[in-house]
């Protein structure tokens, strides 16, 4: 559940809206190793690959348009909502899987509060 919280924390550093979430992302501008760089990075091309590694950790504005628009081209988007799906699914499997009726009522409200979270 905490590395699904993680990848949720980077995919709103990028998408989230700040005035929503309460702050400005910064993981591309800050060189962060974040979930969405690694995607991109197993999904580039040497061509996009180029892209990212000349533009990404830089703090201008153009070269984090440049990555924002890579992760669109590579549609990391959608990629992560199938992982926050199959994620979802899976942690509800492992916490059913759980003997204690009580520990999966605690682990399915964590993961209630944290389910498709908008910051």
């Amino acid at each position: 559940m905490g590395t699904y919280f993680q990848v949720q924390d980077d995919y709103l550093d990028c998408y989230g809206d700040p005035e929503f979430i309460g702050k400005i992302g910064t993981d591309i501008e800050d060189y962060k190793c974040s979930w969405l760089v690694v995607q991109a990075l197993e999904r580039a091309d040497e061509s996009q690959k180029s892209i990212l590694f000349e533009n990404y950790g830089k703090k201008d504005p153009a070269c984090v348009a440049k990555v924002k628009d890579l992760y669109k081209e590579l549609n990391l988007e959608a990629v992560f909502h199938e992982y926050e799906s199959e994620s979802y699914k899976k942690l509800i499997a492992d916490i059913e899987a759980q003997p204690s009726v009580a520990v999966q009522k605690v682990l399915k409200s964590f993961l209630h509060k944290i389910y498709m979270r908008q910051k």
